[in-house]
């Protein structure tokens, strides 16, 4: 078996189809990066002419020499632990003839699954056994935790799977009269303008390169319809009074004897009426700025075959605090869910018991753990002079 270089067709082809795949690996993040020189390689079993294994590479050179990035990892099975030897020692010796000194590897292979208590449910050692053989060098200390919602249920079986706090906001939105729209224009200036530090030269990147059928991206937008709002808990204000009075005519009348439940229902039926009230308030106070339908949110998504990546997300700040980013979450997952996908992830968190795991992992998911990067050195004394000057450069 050898490395052999691609075309870009063949490592599309190649990574459409592959179990890793993954939006790091394909045509369109690569062109996302213009300031690195694109390869693309293979791993050939010659006996039958099968690819074993592929990878992108972004390149640096310094000189004549060269420095390369691998942007979502191998695409390669790394159960198979033969196969995997034999491909990084053919490509160590490739990288060698080509003059790189060094390879870095985004590792996104799964070596731990937490579930949303956080309770360890997979653990594999093999993989840091097998890169540390290798002589693979861990980039830094810390791995990379994403929460991620794996299911092949309908979507009503996975709303199911929301906490009860995810489920209650989702209801909230929805009866302030938010709605999610597709951005058939997918302009970003708009996603842009909520953002509180804005990349966008890189959101407009994604978008421009990110246009294809299996990797494309898609932005949403969450509005308040002010108006429909306030109607809404009008609506529910009305009803709730005719129950209320029903029940204010029960606790009223002497010779019925009132159980803790009838007491109980009363109470929460008064509790309602505040509660619409304060939202009628709320609303009319929008209202008043903001006749027509007003943008509170926007995300950017990337489709990735069957995988939904949802990446930046901003929020109108006047109005923050109206869960259109559970609704909008809600409703990606419900479309796409139909269109057959089964992976949605929502991003990396830091600490498990943050506000922003509580958060993503209110939809249901697991968190999954990354081995993080690892350099392939190939020239030990220049990696370590490289590695030096950056160090001092910090």
């Amino acid at each position: 078996m050898r490395i052999i270089e691609l075309t870009e067709l063949q490592f599309k082809n190649y990574s459409t189809l592959h179990s890793s795949r993954n939006y790091f690996q394909t045509i369109e993040y690569a062109n996302t990066k213009p300031n690195y020189k694109q390869l693309f390689l293979g791993f050939i079993n010659e006996k039958d002419d099968t690819l074993m294994a592929a990878t992108l590479i972004l390149v640096k050179s310094i000189g004549k020499l060269n420095i390369g990035y691998v942007p979502g990892g191998f695409l390669i099975d790394y159960e198979n632990e033969d196969l995997f030897k034999d491909f990084t020692l053919s490509l160590k010796q490739y990288l060698k003839e080509k003059k790189f000194v060094y390879l870095t590897i985004e590792n996104r292979s799964t070596y731990k699954i937490f579930d949303k208590n956080g309770e360890l449910i997979y653990f594999d050692s093999n993989i840091i056994k097998l890169l540390d053989e290798l002589h693979y060098v861990k980039v830094g200390k810390s791995t990379k935790k994403e929460v991620v919602l794996e299911t092949e249920k309908t979507p009503d079986e996975t709303y199911k799977m929301f906490n009860l706090n995810t489920k209650r906001n989702i209801k909230l939105a929805l009866l302030r009269s938010i709605s999610i729209y597709k951005d058939e224009s997918s302009n970003s200036d708009l996603l842009i303008s909520l953002l509180s530090n804005p990349n966008s030269g890189k959101i407009k990147k994604m978008v421009e390169c990110f246009n294809t059928k299996n990797n494309q991206a898609e932005i949403y937008l969450a509005k308040l319809n002010a108006e429909q709002y306030i109607n809404n808990y009008r609506f529910l204000l009305k009803e709730e009074d005719i129950r209320n009075d029903k029940l204010n005519s029960v606790m009223q009348d002497t010779s019925i004897k009132k159980s803790i439940t009838f007491i109980n229902k009363k109470m929460r039926s008064d509790q309602l009426l505040i509660k619409y009230n304060k939202e009628i308030i709320k609303a009319t106070n929008v209202y008043t700025k903001h006749t027509e339908e007003v943008l509170i949110g926007a995300i950017l998504i990337i489709k990735n075959n069957r995988e939904i990546y949802f990446l930046d997300e901003g929020y109108n700040k006047e109005l923050s605090n109206f869960y259109s980013s559970h609704l909008i979450k809600w409703e990606i997952i419900k479309k796409y869910l139909d269109d057959g996908y089964k992976i949605f992830n929502f991003g990396s968190i830091n600490d498990m018991n943050s506000g922003d795991a509580i958060f993503k992992l209110g939809f249901g998911g697991r968190i999954y753990e990354y081995l993080g990067n690892y350099d392939l050195v190939v020239i030990r004394w220049l990696y370590k002079i490289i590695k030096l000057i950056n160090k001092l450069k910090k």
